[in-house]
């Protein structure tokens, strides 16, 4: 490493790189009235991460750090033959993974789960507002 601040690369962040890319191969695009034309992976995530050859203890840290950066969005639940069914919204960004990461060992107690679904949601608005905009330009 060049520079004494730059830290590796986390291995959980390559293998949620490794989850989404696959998602992406094995995804087909559905229309959206919304959002237009998406990517759609239906699976058992489970069977992916055995197939990719990560640990099941992975399974949670992976999928929610998905989740935290808003690169996946789950739209149906499966179980036992019923497919899950998720949309890719863009690939994991490394900084992002971090902070989310970061942002998880700062919550403690009561109060830090209540701070994080606050910045979570503001997030989120903050996030929808972009795709509204985005939408009303297209349009």
């Amino acid at each position: 490493m060049s520079n004494p601040e730059e830290q590796p690369t986390p291995a959980l962040f390559e293998h949620a790189n490794r989850v989404y890319e696959e998602m992406l191969k094995r995804s087909h695009k559905e229309n959206d009235e919304v959002l237009g034309t998406v990517d759609i992976y239906e699976g058992h995530l489970t069977r992916l991460f055995s197939e990719l050859g990560i640990a099941n203890p992975y399974y949670t840290k992976i999928k929610h750090a998905l989740e935290g950066q808003g690169c996946i969005v789950q739209i149906r639940r499966g179980g036992g033959a019923a497919l899950s069914k998720w949309q890719l919204c863009f690939p994991p960004d490394e900084e992002t993974f971090r902070t989310v990461a970061e942002r998880k060992r700062n919550s403690s107690g009561r109060l830090g789960v209540v701070e994080q679904r606050v910045k979570d949601l503001t997030r989120m608005v903050n996030e929808l507002t972009d795709r509204i905009e985005m939408l009303e330009k297209v349009r």
